[in-house]
Order: C-alpha cells, then sequence, then structure tokens
C-alpha cells in the first residue's frame, strides 16, 4: 500500500478517514517524541539509577506513556497498525501487545464482580443515599483495579477502560508522578502539561470525581503460570474484604467526632464490619487462554461442549480450517492455525459463563439478627448508638425516628469519609429532591435582584434561627444567587408550622417562626414565585452490548480490508477464503480495546457534558453504558435524546440504548421511585414491550396515581412537539382526560380491533371540538395526530392506551416546566 493510499477504517461506526499520511508530519512527530523521552530519562536519571530501583523506574514510564502517549500524539487514534487491514489503530495495538506481553507466556482472563448493585443504590431515602451507593461501588471496584494496576500496569485493565478516569488521574498525579512532570513543562509540551501538573488542586477535577464512572466489575488480562492469576484473584477478593473494614473503622472514627463515644467503640465496629461483610459479595473467575498447547483448537472444542455450534463458532471454526490450507498449498502437509486472537471472542463467552456458573454457587453465611431492624434497609439490626444525639448533633444525617444499621449508616457518613479519603476541599454534596424539582424555576427568577436580595436576607435569617444544613444544587447553577438554598424553600408548604415542628422541633420557637414564615411567604407570593413539586429520574442502558463484545454487529472481514487489498483477494483467492471473508469479522484483542475505549470516551466525555453542562442535571453514574441521573422535568426528554443520539455518535449508527424515565412528585418515596425507573427501563428493552432502542416514560402524581406511555426514539418527537404546543396553551388542557375517558369507557380485551376505529373518530371530534384556529386544529389533526395514532395502535391495540397516557403526560410535563 502507497503512503498516499493509506486509509483507517473504523470497525463500528463504518467509517473510513482518508489521507491519513498527509496530515502528520512524521518527521517532526518522531522528533517530538524522542525529546519527550530525553527529558523523562534526564529528570529520572534512568542512566544512572541502582539496578534494584529499574523496575519501579520502569513502571512509572509505562504508566506516563500509557496515560499521555495518545494525548500528546493525536495521530495515533486513527492510524492503522496494519495498512492491508486498517481496522484498528497503532495506538490500540500498542496496549494490546503491551498487555498480552505483560501476561506472557500463559495469559488467563480474570473476570472480577462485586455486589449487590441495584439493590444497594436503591436503598435510598435521599439523594445522597443514592449517590453513595453508586459511589461506593465505583469506588471499591477502582481499589481492587488499583492492587492489580500497581502490579501489572494499567493496559492489563481491559474493561473498563482506566485511560481519563478522574480517580486514576488523581491516584497518578498524587501518587505515582510526584514532581516528574513540572520539571518537563517545556514550549512544546505546554499545551497538556499546564491543565496536568494542576490537577491535585483542580476544582474541575473534583467535579468529575463525584461521579461514579466505575461499573461493578473489571475484565484483565494477567498470567497464569504457576498459579498466579489464581492467587492474584484471592488478593483481590481479600483487598475487597479489607476495604469493608477500613470503611467499618472509618464510620466509626466519624461517629466517635461526633458524639465524642466513649467505652465499646470495637463492639460497634465489629457490628458494622460483620454487617458490609455479609452484605457485599464478591465473584470472580480465571479463564486461562490454553492449556497444553497454544491453539484455537482447544478453545473451540471447549466452546462446541460448553455453549454450542453458534454463528460465531462456525465462522472462527471455518478460517481455522480453512486458511492453513490456502497458506501450504505447495506443501505435502497442513499446518495448523496458530494464531490465538482468533478464539478472543470465544474465550470472552466462555469466561462470562464460567462468572454465571461461579454466581449459581453462592455461600450463605447467615448473621443472626435480633433486635430492631434499619429503618432504611430493614435487612440488618441498627447499631446501639444515642440517635437523638446524633440527629442534634449532626443535621440532616438521620431524620426523626431513623435509626439505621452499619450498611445504611456507612452509606450515609460516606462523602464525609470521602472528603478525608481523597483529600477534597469539601464535601461532596448532592442536590435534594426538591432542588431538582425548582431548577427551572431558579433558572426564572435568576435576573430577579429585587426578590433575590430579599428573600436571602429573610432566608439567611430564617436558617440560623433553624440551624438548617448547609446544601447545594446542580453544577450548571454554580454561578446562580440561589446555589447553596434548597429548592424547598421556594415552596410556600414548607414554611407551615407542622412541617418545621416535625423537621426541626429542637430549635422551633413559635412566635419568631410565624413573624419569619409570614414575610418569607408574601415575598415568595408577591413576585409569584411558584416552582414545580416535579423532578424527573432518567436511567439508561446500551442495547445487546453482548453483541456488540462478541462481534455480532461486525461488518464483513472483506469489508475491514483494504479495498486494494480485497480486490487482490476476490482476484486470486480460492472460494473457501471468499467464504470466510463474507463472515462477520471476530473481536480481536485490539477491537476490544477500540470497544472498551469508545464506552469510556462515552461516559467521560459525552454524559456529562449533556446532563450536567447542557441539561442542569446532576449525575449519579455514568459506568459505560449506563447512565443514572435526576434531572428538571423540562429537560429530561430532550437530554435522554441526546444522550441516545451521542452513544450512536461515539459508538456507532447502529447501536442503540434504551430508557426509563420516571417524573415525580418530589415528596414522593425515593425508593420506590428509584423501583419504578428499573421498571421502566426494563419494558423499555422487553420484547414483548417496546423492544429495546425505545424510552419507557412514567409520570407519577403526589397521590400515587400514575401514567405510562412510551415507543421507540422517533416517537419522541412528537412527544416534545405535543409539550410545546400545551405550553403555549395552543391546546385544551381538558382534551387529553376526556379523550382518556372515553377510552377506559369503550376499550376492553373482548374488541380490540372494532373498538379501534371509533376511538379514532372520537380522537378527532374531541380535539376539533376545543377552541382555537380551526384551520390550523384540523390540519395539525390530519397531519400530525391521527397518523401517529394510526402508527402507534398498527403495532398493538393495546397501545391506544399508551397513546391516551402520552396526551395526558405531555399536558402534565406542559403544566410543570417553568422554562
Amino acid at each position: 500500500i502507497r503512503g498516499e493510499d493509506v486509509i483507517f477504517f473504523d470497525m463500528f461506526n463504518k467509517k473510513i478517514y482518508y489521507d491519513i499520511l498527509a496530515a502528520t508530519d512524521y518527521e517532526t512527530e518522531n522528533k517530538r517524541f524522542l525529546e519527550l523521552v530525553e527529558k523523562l530519562a534526564k529528570n529520572y536519571n534512568l542512566s544512572r539509577i541502582k539496578e534494584e530501583e529499574k523496575n519501579e523506574k520502569a513502571k512509572i514510564l509505562l504508566l506516563f506513556l500509557w496515560r499521555f502517549y495518545q494525548e500528546i500524539f493525536h495521530w495515533m487514534r486513527i492510524h492503522p497498525a496494519d495498512t492491508r487491514a486498517p481496522n484498528h489503530s497503532i495506538y490500540d495495538h500498542l496496549v494490546q501487545t503491551s498487555t498480552l506481553v505483560s501476561a506472557l507466556p500463559k495469559p488467563a482472563f480474570l473476570l472480577f464482580t462485586i455486589g449487590p448493585v441495584q439493590s444497594f443504590i436503591a436503598t435510598a431515602r435521599k439523594t445522597s443515599d443514592l449517590w453513595a451507593g453508586s459511589y461506593m461501588l465505583s469506588y471499591f471496584i477502582w481499589k481492587i483495579m488499583k492492587f492489580v494496576v500497581e502490579r501489572y500496569g494499567a493496559d492489563v485493565i481491559v474493561y473498563p477502560n482506566l485511560l481519563g478516569q478522574p480517580l486514576v488521574d488523581l491516584w497518578l498525579s498524587s501518587e505515582v508522578f510526584g514532581n516528574l512532570l513540572t520539571h518537563l513543562s517545556q514550549k512544546e509540551f505546554d499545551e497538556w502539561f499546564k491543565e496536568w501538573n494542576n490537577i491535585p488542586r483542580s476544582k474541575g477535577l473534583e467535579e468529575k470525581l463525584s461521579i461514579a464512572n466505575m461499573p461493578n466489575r473489571f475484565l484483565a488480562i494477567v498470567p497464569i503460570n504457576e498459579g498466579e492469576a489464581l492467587k492474584l484473584g484471592e488478593k483481590c477478593e481479600k483487598n475487597f474484604k479489607e476495604q469493608l473494614k477500613s470503611l467499618a473503622k472509618k464510620t466509626v472514627k466519624r461517629l466517635e467526632s461526633i458524639l465524642n463515644l466513649e467505652g465499646d467503640l470495637e463492639k460497634i465496629q465489629l457490628q458494622i464490619e460483620n454487617q458490609l461483610l455479609n452484605y457485599f459479595q464478591v465473584y470472580w473467575v480465571v479463564m486461562p487462554w490454553f492449556e497444553k498447547k497454544e491453539s484455537p483448537k482447544e478453545v473451540l472444542d471447549d466452546y462446541k461442549e460448553i455453549i454450542g455450534e453458534t454463528e460465531l463458532y462456525k465462522t472462527i471454526s471455518e478460517f481455522i480450517e480453512s486458511v492453513p490450507k490456502i497458506w501450504s498449498k505447495n506443501k505435502e502437509k497442513d499446518e495448523e492455525y496458530r494464531d490465538f486472537s482468533i478464539a478472543y471472542s470465544l474465550l470472552l463467552e466462555l469466561t462470562e459463563k464460567l462468572l454465571g456458573a461461579r454466581k449459581s454457587m453462592r455461600e450463605f453465611e447467615h448473621l443472626e439478627q435480633k433486635g430492631r431492624k434499619c429503618s432504611l434497609c430493614g435487612e440488618f439490626e441498627v447499631l446501639p448508638l444515642d440517635w437523638e444525639k446524633l440527629r442534634s448533633k449532626e443535621k440532616g444525617l438521620v431524620k426523626e425516628k431513623e435509626q439505621l444499621c452499619g450498611v445504611c449508616l456507612a452509606k450515609r457518613l460516606f462523602p464525609k469519609v470521602m472528603k478525608e479519603e481523597l483529600s477534597l476541599s469539601e464535601e461532596m454534596k448532592f442536590p435534594s429532591t426538591s432542588e431538582m424539582a425548582t431548577i427551572g424555576e431558579k433558572r426564572r427568577i435568576a435576573d430577579n435582584k429585587e426578590f433575590i436580595a430579599e428573600f436571602k436576607k429573610l432566608f439567611g435569617e430564617f436558617k440560623q434561627k433553624l440551624l438548617l444544613p448547609n446544601t447545594v444544587s446542580v453544577p450548571k447553577l454554580k454561578d446562580n444567587q440561589l446555589f447553596e438554598i434548597d429548592g424547598q424553600w421556594l415552596m410556600r408548604e414548607s414554611y407551615r408550622e407542622e412541617y418545621i415542628k416535625s423537621e426541626h422541633t429542637e430549635n422551633f420557637k413559635v412566635e419568631e417562626f410565624q413573624k419569619m414564615s409570614q414575610k418569607i411567604t408574601k415575598l415568595l407570593e408577591k413576585h409569584r414565585v411558584n416552582p414545580s413539586r416535579y423532578y424527573a429520574i432518567l436511567q439508561m442502558d446500551g442495547d445487546h452490548m453482548g453483541k456488540w463484545l462478541k462481534g455480532e454487529n461486525n461488518p464483513p472481514i472483506m469489508e475491514t480490508l483494504h479495498p486494494k487489498v480485497g480486490e487482490h483477494i476476490k482476484q486470486h483467492a480460492k472460494d473457501n477464503l471468499s467464504s470466510i471473508l463474507c463472515k462477520k469479522h471476530p473481536t480481536t484483542p485490539s477491537l476490544h480495546q477500540t470497544l472498551s475505549r469508545k464506552i469510556s470516551t462515552f461516559a467521560l466525555q459525552e454524559v456529562r457534558r449533556i446532563v450536567e453542562e447542557t441539561h442542569y442535571g446532576k449525575l449519579v453514574y455514568a459506568g459505560g453504558d449506563d447512565v443514572l441521573a435526576l434531572l428538571p422535568v423540562e429537560e429530561v426528554l430532550e437530554c435522554a435524546y441526546e444522550l441516545q443520539n451521542a452513544f450512536k455518535e461515539v459508538l456507532s449508527s447502529e447501536a442503540s440504548m434504551s430508557a426509563g424515565i420516571v417524573i415525580v412528585h418530589h415528596k414522593y418515596p425515593l425508593y420506590l421511585a428509584l423501583k419504578e425507573v428499573q421498571l421502566a427501563q426494563k419494558k423499555a428493552k422487553d420484547e414483548r414491550q417496546y423492544n429495546r432502542n425505545a424510552f419507557c416514560l412514567k409520570f407519577i402524581k403526589g397521590s400515587g396515581a400514575l401514567k405510562e406511555c412510551g415507543g421507540k426514539w422517533a416517537l419522541m418527537d412528537f412527544l416534545r412537539e405535543l409539550i410545546e404546543h400545551f405550553k403555549k396553551g395552543e391546546f385544551s388542557s381538558t382534551f387529553p382526560y376526556q379523550f382518556f375517558e372515553v377510552v377506559e369507557r369503550l376499550y376492553d380485551d373482548e374488541n380490540k380491533e372494532q373498538v379501534i376505529g371509533i376511538l379514532r373518530n372520537e380522537l378527532k371530534r374531541i380535539f376539533l371540538r376545543q377552541s382555537g384556529n380551526r384551520d390550523i386544529l384540523e390540519k395539525y389533526a390530519s397531519e400530525i395526530l391521527l397518523p401517529k395514532f394510526d402508527e402507534i395502535v398498527k403495532e398493538t391495540p393495546d397501545r391506544v392506551i399508551d397513546f391516551a397516557n402520552m396526551l395526558i403526560i405531555a399536558r402534565s410535563i406542559a403544566m410543570e416546566a417553568r422554562i
């Protein structure tokens, strides 16, 4: 392949990059690289270091190159490792080469997972519980991976991709590189060194650190020689248990500082420790790549026996059998195909299968619980603490009559623990559900200087009298004058005497309170401050990620070759090779590395930008293709839609996500709302419901009454358009309810098909009956409303209820939107 003909083919989004070499001055790039290495060598005195220190120095240089190589030399991301088969970059190839060399002569997969996940995160009464549960799992898994990384290097972690992870960057800057980068800062590297040198003091990093970016599992390629991989798995498990014990100790230390505890500290610590160890589960497996000889045939045989003759098995089997025959056409005896990477995707599937088998062998160690159960999880015995004293000493930590077990109290105190653990400038805080509901109103009144000045003055006195805890809003509102005033205090009902009495009894004085609250409520009325009482929870997940991992969405092998190579093969290939080249390209180590990196790019760069910087939300976690966030009502639909599009853009136009969206009253129990959003996401993915690449939307009133609708992402445009019409007052707010009443009265399981036509006519009649411009209404009905009705009920007649609910939900969202 001549230089001007070199291309790069992105296997996932099917994009071809041309003129690769023309854009790069290799002489200059090589000079830059050598200068960098020379500076590193001089700074570390590599030529004069002692023999026993060489390994440590080499580790630091490896981590440096792993972290910065592709940032300094951007062109490496789209330069092919092989110009004949330009389907993976030289950067991904180098990472995987380094990984495999570390694992030779006998590589193995180590798949490690901790749990439970959903139930632990969803056991939340406050948004800070939700954040802490998610972050705890993310932090635990990083600490376990850190143990592996310190031994073998960051590149051995295949999933999740660690490049650019905030926790990893913090570790590198504070524990690994030290002063190395300060001395390197030269003119040619200033662009990216400047930011890195400030990482330990960077406020931006602290904001990024507040998001849980790690999943609850990791996959690493490690050496198996002489039981090394098994010992590593055991050490990782031990490391996790030590973390739990350490958390118990730090939790007691926090309690001691708050309550001035004396006496049975060890007993309390042991109780927390036992509950944590009993609650969390650890599962891990080691899958050797080969046992006797380095041959993919071994893996094929195991795969066939355990999983069967899948399409993937047939493709790889045919490849292994045919290629040696082609290569050895002039030899008397065929050679065995020995390139082990061809069996990589089979090994991945076998490893997952092995983990599933390991999980089925659960080890139950029942921890006897005799006393009162935790008022949050209801699973473990409450800790023997003076709860009233804890409530009065640490405002906002525990609610009235709330008593917690060791697991839930560790979660509640986790933000304080992490402040010390990560040396943060301030404690990590999470906006409340009431705050999320009022974001739109805070934006609306942001320029009302008269109201803000008066309100801040009155509320400052009110807060001081009641000793209210400090709170925060979403990152996008950090410059808003009301950032540190929780949204509930913009709601007049929050100043009710009975509410204040129940929440702040020890500081409550009736006469004083009445005067202050009357002034504030009058001010709110005067300026017509009336925030929404609803907020949204968004949960999204990538569809068919297992298929992407196995290569089922990969293009045919022929398409991944350079066109000139493909033409040459067509002219000279035997029939059996042509057959193979029409099959989908299997997943190789480098392609797995690319997929992992793309998913990480989406989570680290796109999700936070869309949720927090664009749509005034707050991320709970963004662990690869999983997203959980809280958002204002008026922003959630657009946010979900943009995340879906960003996922496609980063990974592939054929990739998709499914979303569960719940819009709920700010006083509705959070743990119930989280269960609803999990169910909504499952419905979006369920083949009997919306069947992936879809969303499921629920609106839950304060009374608990629920409306639900959903469909493919294309339906989102229609829904958003409906909302705009209701917001502008162009459609009657009663017409959705009138149509729903007709549906309820006429539609039943016995005469579905016959009733659809009647309901269509009723929809048109009720819609056109409203006041307004008759021509505009008729045009909308004939061109948009009725065709959309036909499209939805065509899937199944039961969707007519979805359609009726959608009208009501659109109207409800319009009523709650403040921007």
